[in-house]
């Protein structure tokens, strides 16, 4: 069994976008849970125009990442194991401009129809929202 881990994960990502930057003009990032705590790693990579992460957990032991890119993080309203309010609290601490939070009715997984978690209504909110931040990001 390989272990990936959060840096080895950055580094995969950051050398896949280092290949498709020569071929498109703008590159975004969409994470999920772990997915999300790792586009949030690679949010200070300048070939990266915006990152979306959602319930991205992990996001917490890396508090101290400033985005350079436009970035959007969604997450439920709680989480088994850490204050999600508590995290919010920290990352808004920022003042990064570029720093967009929503946290959303539900629990980790909840966007996803295949889950016990998952919520239909906070579900279709989320494509609002990420519907809007596209449009105003990428205009």
């Amino acid at each position: 069994m390989n272990h990936i881990g959060f840096d080895d994960g950055k580094e995969q990502i950051e050398d896949l976008i280092t290949s498709l930057s020569n071929s498109y003009t703008h590159i975004g990032l969409l994470g999920f849970s772990v997915g999300a705590t790792i586009a949030w790693l690679c949010s200070t990579n300048s070939k990266i125009d915006f990152i979306i992460g959602c319930y991205g957990s992990r996001i917490r032991d890396y508090v101290h990442v400033k985005p350079s890119c436009a970035t959007l993080l969604i997450f439920p309203e709680q989480e088994t194991n850490f204050s999600v309010s508590s995290l919010m609290k920290a990352l808004q601490q920022q003042r990064n401009p570029l720093l967009e939070i929503k946290q959303l009715h539900g629990e980790h997984g909840f966007l996803n129809p295949s889950t016990v978690t998952y919520n239909e209504q906070s579900t279709t909110q989320v494509y609002k929202i990420i519907d809007s931040f596209l449009m105003k990001t990428m205009l």
